[in-house]
């Protein structure tokens, strides 16, 4: 016997992606795992201020948990900027924790 949960409708946001200020870039990384822990991966983009794409990445990262995805995410994206001279830098992440 199968049980069902009654799920709450949320209401719909706006959500935008704001400039960074004038000579800054903006890294945007993100998660994605089939469990926690499960099978993951991890990506970001890093923008301009005139919200070109100057550097995109994904990486897949096995099995591992979702904290640590997201994790890895931050640091590759901020790896990258450093290699490719894209500072100063300010990140954006969803996750509250890696904060």
């Amino acid at each position: 016997m199968g049980f069902i949960l009654p799920t709450v409708p949320r209401a719909p946001r706006v959500v935008r992606w704001v400039t960074p200020s004038p000579v800054w870039f903006k890294l945007n990384s993100d998660r994605s795992s089939l469990g926690n822990p499960g099978l993951a991966g991890a990506g970001g983009i890093i923008r301009d201020a005139e919200g070109q794409v100057r550097l995109a990445y994904q990486v897949a990262l096995g099995t591992t948990t979702s904290v640590i995805a997201e994790l890895t995410a931050v640091w590759r994206g901020l790896e990258l900027a450093m290699v490719h001279g894209l500072a100063p830098i300010v990140v954006e992440v969803g996750a509250t924790m890696v904060i």
